[in-house]
């Protein structure tokens, strides 16, 4: 699991798990000063190798334009 983002109060972390029919790629959410905190499921999809090759297009896309 990878930390993305996380601040005192929450934190986005994503996790991959390949598998016979494509690679899981689950987005979890983590609120620590919640009254039970645990980690939750938010966003969670199946993807083929060229799904994936297009997702990581995008996000190079979106660094080599990032100004920060």
């Amino acid at each position: 699991m990878t930390t993305i983002q996380k601040t005192d109060a929450w934190e986005l972390s994503v996790e991959t798990q390949p598998g016979p029919h494509g690679t899981t790629v689950i987005f979890w959410s983590y609120v620590p000063t919640a009254r039970r905190p645990e980690r939750q499921t938010r966003y969670q999809l199946l993807l083929q190798r060229d799904e994936l090759e297009t997702l990581q297009k995008v996000l190079s896309d979106a660094l080599a334009s990032a100004t920060l």
